[in-house]
């Protein structure tokens, strides 16, 4: 039976005194119900930046409690389904805002309408509607401010990858790993570089798991046949060293592979991509084969 996490139960920042909105058992469904970035603030798009209370940007759903999930294990969050439930996705931009700022003299709100799994631009340009979560993401013992910054335990990641048949591996660092999701994507471009994506509320369902006394170089993510390492850095120079040296590690580990042929590897079929570029930490990830592990890493 999947356990439900209502909008009511979201939250916008990282207090201690926070109780676990659900307790689940390892290997179990959970059902969120996820609000948009804006907190369905947004209703027009001559709305003005004076009107909108910015504390309640990028709420999220949770924590979620998973019974026996102890400091050392890995939590396995596996993306069964995103159905998204409005018809309407939202973004905002203007100043100040994301690294195109200096081109964009006023503040600017978009609505599309989403219709037969298109995003409907215009006239002329319909867009795919490709599903993502933007945020996911654990506990940990000394929690930055604000805590939706992407770390190793997760946050907003933005990856194209965090989509239907994913998982993620997040680490426990207390006790029942306490996870919080949030911030669902009509479509993810590659690279964030303004403040929102195609940003809508949704119902997402997600399975649990504990992987025991297991380490890996987190946030690390399964799809599709693809394993990816992603890194969050103050600069994406930095996130991109972050996120190979993590691959590197996983290709060399056990002495399954030098580093040298690991490095050879990655320049000949890696799959470099720039998650975001709007946070103050951004984001890189790297993508391989899982054909190329003659074991399945850190399982």
């Amino acid at each position: 039976m999947k356990k439900l996490v209502t909008r009511e139960q979201s939250t916008y920042e990282m207090d201690k005194l926070t109780q676990p909105a659900l307790t689940v058992k390892d290997g179990s469904v959970v059902k969120l119900k996820i609000k948009d970035h804006f907190n369905s603030q947004i209703h027009e798009e001559r709305l003005h930046y004076g009107e909108i209370d910015w504390k309640q940007f990028s709420p999220t759903s949770g924590p979620i409690f998973v019974d026996q999930a102890v400091p050392g294990d890995l939590l396995a969050v596996t993306i069964e389904k995103i159905k998204l439930t409005s018809n309407d996705t939202v973004l905002l931009n203007g100043p100040n805002i994301g690294i195109l700022d200096d081109l964009l003299p006023n503040n600017s709100i978009r609505r599309y309408k989403i219709q037969n799994n298109k995003i409907i631009y215009s006239e002329q340009i319909n867009i795919n509607v490709k599903k993502t979560i933007g945020l996911l993401k654990t506990e940990s013992r000394n929690e930055s401010k604000p805590f939706h910054l992407p770390t190793n335990y997760g946050g907003t990641l933005d990856s194209s990858h965090l989509t239907e048949g994913a998982t993620v591996f997040l680490p426990v660092e207390k006790n029942g790993g306490l996870l919080h999701v949030g911030d669902v994507h009509a479509t993810t471009g590659l690279g964030e570089i303004t403040s929102s994506y195609a940003e809508i509320p949704a119902e997402v369902t997600l399975r649990l798991q504990i992987l025991k006394n297991k380490k890996a170089p987190t946030p690390v993510i399964i799809q599709d046949n693809y394993l990816i390492c992603i890194a969050s850095k103050p600069t994406i120079e930095s996130a991109a060293k972050t996120a190979l040296q993590n691959m590197v590690n996983l290709l060399t580990d056990n002495n399954q592979m030098t580093i040298e042929d690991a490095v050879f590897l990655l320049s000949l079929d890696g799959d470099f991509q720039i998650c975001q570029l709007f946070q103050p930490s951004q984001t890189a990830s790297i993508k391989l084969a899982l054909e190329y592990f003659p074991e399945m890493p850190f399982l």
